[in-house]
């Protein structure tokens, strides 16, 4: 019987194109494909403007990543703690939603739980394009992934802080700023750098469904004139469609209403509401502007004294908890339908 060798350069070249193959599939920031990605102003919104549409998708093990535009620092220079905690309360609310952390009925986690040993911070650093951004790949969840974008964040009508030297997103889109920078230092962004880094996530991720905040709400030039949503809230979303309309991206998207919601009625069935209070509850633990139980949600919602035109989301979590709008675009930049 005769041995069939290859010479020494075929094997050697073999050898490289096979990890070249094996570095391209491993290359992306990304743990998996497909399935959906949220995209969110602020760190709580996914739970109380996109749920249960994301409660669903962890349910079935769906690819998800949410995209977190902002850092809530309440306008605090160098907060970095703050920041931490509200992301760490997201992180353990899509642990809960996908079945790691119990809690029972009215938000609160048992006594069982509590004597469990906290989690290490999952924290870290992913290359996207030129940007390394902040991640948090769940443990345990190899198709779970938040990342955060860390830009300022801005009053309701989206004035910068000037713990940030003023700069927002509003800013940024309405080019009254020609960049902004992360609360941690880490990048700077120009309009055009920022609608790259959402190209480079959408091609990258390659998600089926892509879920965006109310892009069609319009920006307020005057504090005294009707806005609907938040301003951080309406501008993440616009920059988001804008892209999508630009790269041509294939996908289905979703809109949601935000905080337009506290002016309608309640319309989640029982199951769908008990899953989005508890989730909420686990993140409400490390925010303690948030109330803490649906009783305290609804005492603060009854001392709100409307008539006086100050708007606060905080005294409405009652409302935004017991709400749900999804609309679909007929277009990127047509109106939608409801769903």
């Amino acid at each position: 019987m005769t041995t069939r060798r290859y010479p020494w350069f075929l094997l050697t070249l073999l050898s490289l194109l096979a990890t070249v193959v094996l570095s391209l599939a491993t290359s992306s920031p990304f743990p998996c494909t497909g399935g959906s990605i949220y995209f969110t102003a602020h760190t709580v919104d996914s739970l109380l403007f996109q749920s249960p549409d994301v409660v669903h998708d962890l349910y079935v093990f769906k690819c998800v990543t949410t995209v977190v535009f902002a850092a809530d620092t309440a306008g605090e220079t160098a907060n970095d703690t703050r920041i931490r905690e509200l992301e760490r309360g997201l992180e353990d609310a899509y642990r809960f939603m996908s079945g790691l952390s119990p809690v029972v009925a009215d938000g609160t986690r048992p006594v069982s739980d509590m004597e469990e040993p906290a989690l290490v911070e999952n924290s870290t650093t992913i290359p996207i394009g030129r940007y390394n951004v902040s991640a948090s790949p769940l443990l345990g969840l190899s198709n779970v992934q938040v990342v955060f974008l860390r830009l300022p964040d801005s009053t309701y009508y989206g004035q910068g802080y000037s713990a940030y030297h003023e700069e927002s997103l509003k800013g940024l889109y309405s080019a009254d700023i020609s960049h902004i920078t992360t609360t941690d230092g880490m990048a700077t962004y120009t309009v055009r750098d920022l609608k790259g880094l959402i190209a480079t996530i959408l091609h990258e991720r390659r998600a089926d469904t892509i879920h965006v905040l109310n892009h069609l709400a319009c920006l307020s030039t005057d504090q005294d004139n009707e806005q609907l949503e938040h301003a951080d809230r309406i501008v993440s979303a616009k920059m988001v469609m804008d892209v999508i309309k630009d790269e041509n991206i294939a996908a289905a998207v979703l809109a949601h209403g935000c905080d337009e919601v506290r002016n309608l009625n309640s319309n989640l069935n029982t199951p769908d509401y008990i899953k989005k209070v508890n989730a909420f509850f686990e993140y409400a633990k490390h925010d303690p502007n948030m109330c803490q139980s649906l009783n305290e949600c609804g005492k603060r919602l009854e001392k709100l004294d409307k008539a006086s035109g100050l708007y606060n989301e905080g005294d409405y979590m009652y409302e935004f908890l017991t709400c749900f709008i999804s609309k679909r675009p007929t277009s990127v930049s047509g109106p939608p339908h409801q769903t």
